[in-house]
């Protein structure tokens, strides 16, 4: 996709249809931080939009997308119709049994999402006649409700956790936020366990001279040519082993929310690039890393404490050990439900792909995304018609939507209705501290300097260097790996409470987060300071 949009697009140039004439009354708004890219229809059908319903499942909200010239738009309103959904819980709302919520996450909602990622990783799709086909096709959109609702199930708890210790943190101390979440740093997660994983296959690859010397040059362009000559060296094959169990672990994963991008699994050229960018930093010890975090933990929940009595102490203890035991489910619901189970069901669409090929439907299995899903479902069922020219036509409007920034609410004017308010999706901040000084969401504590590298795609981290600051639009779990590897994390989107952050203070990384503009205003190779604390980023030159 195409990266420089213009800054502002006139309403009239951003046609919307819309599938119910009220919907025109409601406020729909865009989410540049999990759907900033225009999506397939199939990954809308099959993924998102039944994906978001599912959040308000049984609940006070009910949660819709709608996809406007490609690019997802959404609406959160209350159950009973009226236009306002109910307001989010927070520290003081009531908060029901979260002492019970991380062992429900572990004994209930983790096995089940896990039964249904099993389903669609060892089902042979590819053995049902067509009519099979098209029902589990029906089958997948109700998957993906529940989906929602595991979501919320997990998602919920932790966020009144979060939330719960900040304020109380803040109240009974005086401290700021970024005080309140050192308190539940170095608990570690799944997305820190890549980063891991992936460090320790950089120290393999290095350990074998014609493994390391071969990845220690790669680009996104050779990285999988690299990989076929590294599969044809004898010494490389414990490599090529512990690279094989970590595809299958770790490799049901990619950028962001779309169905038709492959995932690492069935292209492994972003985590050899990580792979290449870890054999940079020789020193480099995750183990070390993170029992200076618990350190640091540790030390500040001694020293906060200690300034309280001892009735209040008890009150702060309570609210950091429920947040403590939640701390990872961020990360971990993310891995598990919105990665895996997100994607595992890519298996199933390009075994359709495959069959309307073998029918001389499509050109190639991968077109498939291009269809909604009563086209495909027709598809299968009556066996005729070509869907090539179709295709060709909706390839072309979103790379020519994907030129142009989307407005950031379509229908009704409103206010953007954030799950978990300016923690989560943090607040947009357009203002300078003065010249040549950005501002945004401290959101990571420490100051970081190095060159800035604007990436605006998982696709382009091959260009990040060790000490390079890294800016980018948004980033999502997939990205977190690179972490290690920048000296500071800059982005237009995200609070506290978001994934970037989460994840940067598990790497001990400065980061500033929601600075409006970014990568349009930061050009790649100026030097950057980076101060979390302060939500200050600096263009020394």
């Amino acid at each position: 996709m195409l990266t420089t949009k213009p800054e502002t697009d006139r309403s009239d140039a951003f046609p919307v249809s819309w599938d119910h004439p009220a919907d025109a009354g409601r406020s729909w708004n865009y989410d540049p931080m999990h759907a900033p890219d225009v999506m397939t229809p199939l990954g809308f059908d099959l993924f998102f939009r039944p994906f978001f319903e599912g959040f308000g499942a049984g609940g006070e909200a009910v949660y819709r997308a709608h996809l406007a010239n490609y690019y997802v738009y959404h609406y959160v309103g209350a159950a009973n119709h009226t236009e306002q959904p109910p307001k989010t819980a927070s520290a003081g709302a009531p908060l029901g049994d979260l002492a019970s919520a991380g062992a429900r996450w572990r004994d209930e909602i983790l096995p089940e999402v896990q039964r249904l990622t099993d389903y669609y990783l060892d089902t042979d799709f590819a053995a049902m006649p067509d009519a099979e086909l098209a029902g589990e096709i029906e089958k997948l959109r109700d998957v993906r409700i529940r989906q929602g609702t595991l979501h919320t199930m997990a998602m919920r708890p932790w966020g009144l956790a979060m939330n719960m210790l900040v304020d109380t943190y803040c109240q009974l101390t005086g401290g700021d936020e970024l005080g309140a979440v050192r308190l539940v740093q170095g608990y570690g997660n799944k997305s820190v366990e890549v980063g891991r994983e992936l460090s320790r296959l950089a120290r393999l690859a290095s350990s074998i001279p014609a493994v390391g010397s071969r990845l220690a040059d790669i680009t996104a362009d050779t990285a999988l040519k690299a990989l076929d000559e590294i599969q044809q060296q004898p010494d490389a094959t414990p490599f090529l082993e512990h690279l094989s169990i970590f595809l299958d672990g770790y490799g049901w994963r990619s950028d962001l929310f779309e169905l038709a991008a492959p995932t690492w699994r069935e292209d492994p050229t972003i985590p050899l690039c990580q792979i290449r960018a870890y054999l940079e930093m020789e020193d480099y010890d995750p183990d070390q890393e993170r029992e200076r975090l618990v350190r640091e933990r540790d030390e500040a929940l001694t020293e906060a404490l200690s300034s309280l009595t001892p009735r209040l102490g008890t009150a702060l203890q309570r609210a950091v050990d429920t947040a403590a035991e939640l701390a990872p489910v961020l990360e971990d619901h993310n891995f598990f439900i919105d990665q895996r189970l997100g994607l595992a069901p890519r298996r199933l669409l390009l075994a359709v792909g495959r069959r309307l090929v073998s029918r001389d439907l499509l050109d190639g299995a991968g077109d498939v995304f291009y269809l909604y899903q009563s086209e495909v479902e027709e598809a299968l069922r009556s066996q005729n018609g070509d869907y090539r020219t179709l295709v060709e036509a909706r390839a072309g409007e979103m790379e020519r939507w994907s030129q142009r920034t989307p407005p950031a609410t379509i229908g009704a004017p409103g206010e953007s209705s954030s799950g978990f308010g300016g923690r989560f999706f943090g607040y947009r901040h357009a203002g300078s501290d003065g010249p040549n000084t950005l501002t945004g969401n401290g959101a990571s504590a420490g100051l970081g300097r190095g060159p800035a590298r604007v990436i605006p795609s998982l696709a382009q981290a091959d260009r990040l260097k060790h000490g390079d600051v890294l800016v980018a639009r948004t980033t999502m779990p997939a990205w977190t790996p690179l972490f290690a590897v920048a000296s500071a994390i800059v982005t237009e989107t995200g609070g506290i409470l978001s994934h970037a952050a989460v994840t940067a203070r598990e790497y001990g990384t400065p980061a500033v987060l929601g600075v409006e503009n970014a990568t349009r205003t930061i050009r790649d190779g100026q030097i950057l300071e980076v101060d979390g604390n302060r939500g200050t980023v600096k263009i020394l030159m």
